[in-house]
């Protein structure tokens, strides 16, 4: 299959035009057009219809696209690799991980691995936690942090465990406590990640074994954003020790305050690589570089 035409049927997904896909892939709109033609013509269906002058893609086309842009990825890096070989400058390091480590702790510590590695290329991109692991075994990443331990014959892994700090408004009396308990925050709705994230599921455990019932006002995709509904004064969250640590640095929330929670409520991260593909040295020298960082931060310990 002609890697152009992908090309030219991405660029026509992205921007909805003939004549900006064929802008962007350096080609002639009659060319793009033909090449679209040509295309659809070898997968036997319409890949898009015209609606007020803008292709619109059709469900198989949406379909499709998901698989044709994963696959563009890898040639894209396939021909920066060898485009840097020839170059004597083959060092790429490949990241991919959950939202909260890759906010503040992964860019601290890959600046620190740039000091020391100037000439290596690196790609840090966050995803779910299935994407990563996929992209992980099929070696378009190299190493990634995912917040769900599961055993794979396609993986190694090493697990932490984050201890969860208690985010709540200044002006609630809990922020002037040393620890914060459940009974403490009686008042206060809680703004948690989805019903089956582990956090949310040891703070209902929490709760049940006092016999209340944990109130969720909020629920929000990352701690980001819950932590932004705790500085307008509309309940409480729990942050991982990783964004703990990076709290003041990074975000300017004046009305958030942060304190130890009582019962531990554990944030699980595992560190995965390949078990097919053995690391690169600039990948196994920032891979250990990584552990050490993690063992060495207050909070965080790996799991038994």
């Amino acid at each position: 299959m002609n890697i152009n035409k992908l090309r030219i049927f991405h660029e026509v997904f992205v921007t909805g035009s003939i004549t900006r896909a064929a802008e962007r892939c350096y080609v002639s709109q009659p060319a793009a057009s033909k090449m679209l033609a040509n295309f659809e013509e070898e997968i036997g269906y319409k890949l898009f219809v015209r609606s007020n002058g803008k292709l619109i893609p059709t469900d198989e086309s949406v379909f499709l696209h998901e698989e044709v842009y994963g696959l563009l990825q890898g040639v894209n890096h396939l021909e920066d690799s060898i485009k840097r070989a020839k170059n004597d400058n083959a060092g790429r390091l490949r990241i991919c991980s959950i939202f909260g480590p890759s906010y503040q702790f992964l860019p601290r510590l890959i600046a620190r691995f740039k000091e020391q590695h100037p000439n290596t290329h690196v790609n840090l991109h966050h995803s779910g936690c299935s994407a990563i692991r996929q992209g992980v075994a099929s070696g378009q990443y190299q190493i990634g942090l995912v917040d769900k331990a599961q055993s794979s014959s396609k993986h190694d892994s090493i697990a932490y465990d984050l201890a969860c700090y208690c985010a709540v408004p200044k002006n609630h009396r809990a922020s002037q406590l040393d620890v914060i308990e459940p009974q403490d925050l009686y008042d206060l709705d809680w703004i948690t990640l989805d019903s089956e994230n582990a956090t949310t599921k040891a703070l209902k455990k929490a709760y049940t074994q006092i016999d209340q019932k944990l109130s969720r006002s909020i629920e929000v995709h990352t701690t980001v954003h819950a932590l932004s509904f705790v500085n307008l004064g509309m309940g409480a969250t729990l942050v991982d020790a990783l964004n703990f640590h990076h709290f003041k640095e990074v975000f300017n929330l004046p009305n958030v305050v942060l304190r130890p929670f009582k019962p531990d409520v554990i944030e699980p991260l595992e560190v995965i690589t390949s078990n097919l593909n053995p690391l690169s040295g600039a990948a196994k020298h920032f891979y250990d570089k990584l552990l050490t960082e993690l063992d060495h931060t207050e909070g965080v310990k790996r799991a038994e």
